[in-house]
This record gives structure tokens, C-alpha cells and sequence, in this order.
């Protein structure tokens, strides 16, 4: 973002993040001075300050394993059976979200497309680290002047019914939408999750604040 300001002022900042991607978010947004211009708008989905336990342990258990595949269609198949709280797709979306996943491996064929030692910090998470992290994550979230608009998958194990309301209750209020039929997280390509952001992201100030 830093480069990409020096190249041309961005006037205007706005972000999206799903799970990791939105406890970054956080982070940057409750901190000041970190991003060449402050978050006007903040889309978090499906996670919040505090996270789930039994989701952190769920998401361990295949996390930065090793996986080779001879075909599109059959890393599909593998990704999906670990991936089914994320609600009914398409096999057409699917696949194309899938293709996204995965990238040329060296041996032939293909692997995941994420560094493997992502994992080795997320398995030395204990509970007690897992609470402290909570504390410093409600803090930042606490300071964070962008509107935001919160995102929940209605079954899901990550970002909690209570704490999804306490987050539209202190802080930035955050704008509270759920899903049904969707747990952990949203993949955002269903039209009706597509036009929910979109409105967020495209309404005017006075309308955002009416």
C-alpha cells in the first residue's frame, strides 16, 4: 500500500477481510500511522477480537498439511470435504474458487498454494495465549475509526452469536449482517452476500450514517 501510494495518492481506502485477512485488518485499522491513509470502510468477515477455541483446534487439524494432487477437480473434491461450513456452492464455484487455491508443483501436478509453516506457530497456540492475544485484539478493535460492517456465517464455530453482538455494542458499533445455512466463513460469491458488501462499500456517507 505504501508503494502503491508513492506511485499515485490513494484518496480513498476501504477493506475487506475474511477470517486471517480481517484480524489484519483490525490490527492495522485500530493502530495509527501504519497505513499511508486511514480505513474509510472495514468489512470483517466471520471473525472478531475473540476466537473461538474449538475452531482454532477444528482448523489445526489440516492446516499445513502436505498435499499433492493430479488434477483441478480432484484438489476440488480434497478442499471441499474440509471446507463444507462455508455453505452450498455450485461445482462451478467451487472449482473456481478452488482454482485460486492451489498452484503448479514442483514434482508435477498440484499444491496448495500457502506457505506450510503457517503452521507451526498456529499449533504452539495455547489457551492462555490465546486469551492474551484476545485482550490486545479487543483493544485495537476499540480504537478503530472506520465504519465497519461485520459479516457471520449463522452456524459458525469461529465468530460466536455473542460476540458478533457485543462487537455492533462498543468500539466502531460494526453493522451486523448473518447468513444462513453458512457457517465458517462466507465466501462472498452468492449474490445475496456479493450485494450486501457492495452496499456497504458503494452508499453514501449520509446514508451509512442515517
Amino acid at each position: 500500500l505504501a508503494q502503491l501510494h508513492a506511485q499515485g495518492p490513494i484518496a480513498s481506502l476501504d477493506w475487506v477481510g475474511t477470517s486471517m485477512g480481517g484480524l489484519i485488518g483490525m490490527g492495522l485499522c485500530g493502530e495509527t500511522g501504519v497505513l499511508p491513509v486511514p480505513v474509510r470502510r472495514l468489512v470483517l468477515n466471520d471473525v472478531g477480537p475473540r476466537v473461538e477455541w474449538q475452531a482454532l483446534a477444528r482448523i489445526g487439524q489440516y492446516l499445513g498439511q502436505p498435499a499433492h494432487f493430479a488434477t483441478l477437480q480432484q484438489a476440488a473434491d480434497a478442499l471441499w470435504a474440509v471446507s463444507r461450513s462455508f455453505g452450498p456452492h455450485t461445482p462451478a464455484q467451487w472449482l473456481e474458487l478452488s482454482r485460486a487455491m492451489v498452484r503448479e508443483a514442483p514434482q508435477g501436478g498440484l499444491a496448495l498454494h500457502y506457505d506450510p509453516a503457517i503452521a507451526v506457530p498456529f499449533r504452539a497456540l495455547t489457551p492462555e495465549a490465546a486469551l492474551a492475544g484476545e485482550q490486545q485484539l479487543w483493544q485495537l478493535y476499540d480504537q478503530i475509526p472506520a465504519q465497519v460492517l461485520l459479516l457471520r456465517g449463522a452456524e459458525s464455530d469461529l465468530l460466536s452469536s455473542a460476540t458478533a453482538r457485543e462487537m455492533t455494542a462498543r468500539g466502531p458499533r460494526a453493522r451486523l449482517v448473518e447468513f444462513a445455512g453458512v457457517g465458517h466463513a462466507p465466501t462472498l460469491v452468492q449474490p445475496d452476500q456479493v450485494a450486501v458488501v457492495a452496499q456497504f462499500l458503494l452508499e453514501r456517507q449520509e446514508e451509512l450514517t442515517a
